[in-house]
């Protein structure tokens, strides 16, 4: 509250809203701290993310979407590339905000609220357990965004199958070493 400068209440509220969607628990006497994700936790995520954004590439690609939703995920794909840090000192932030914009752009793209609103939702669990880190320790994050640009171009060229390919061997990233690849 004092970091941001507002009073106890509303950082308190924040916290339990946070607490409400299983990013941070309470500890009695503490304040709060970050769920953490086991292994098997994360492989269930990865698992729900295959589910839903295979689907969505493909649906997105399949569906008449129109125009401005076509051209809004390629500008959010190319933005991911605009983002990406300069040199391994910067900061990865604007690169992952520009990723989730992007994959949100895709599952947005097909209607389904409850779509959108799980797969932000295991993103956020995601994200705040550090599960894109080791994308920053090589060129992970160059070679995310330019898979952005491939499902993009296979959504403008109306190739579900290929957007719907393209999003399965692109969530790789998000899956634990010790599982098998999602089918």
């Amino acid at each position: 509250a004092s970091h941001l400068g507002i009073s106890n209440s509303p950082a308190r509220e924040a916290m339990m809203a946070l607490a409400a969607i299983g990013l941070l628990e309470p500890v009695r006497n503490r304040g709060f701290r970050v769920v953490e994700l086991s292994e098997h936790d994360r492989y269930e995520v990865y698992e729900m993310r295959v589910l839903i954004e295979v689907e969505a590439a493909r649906q997105a690609a399949a569906r008449d979407i129109g125009h401005r939703q076509i051209e809004k995920i390629v500008q959010l794909a190319h933005r991911s590339i605009e983002a990406l840090p300069s040199t391994r000192e910067d900061p990865a932030l604007p690169y992952l905000n520009a990723d989730h914009d992007f994959h949100m752009a895709v599952v947005d793209s097909i209607g389904n609220s409850r779509w959108s609103k799980t797969i932000s939702n295991l993103r956020d669990e995601s994200r705040v357990n550090g599960a894109y880190r080791h994308l920053e320790d090589n060129q992970g994050l160059h070679h995310s965004a330019q898979e952005h640009i491939d499902i993009a171009k296979a959504v403008q060229e109306r190739d579900p199958e290929k957007a719907a390919v393209l999003m399965l061997k692109h969530l790789e990233y998000a899956r634990p070493k010790n599982y098998p690849p999602a089918s």
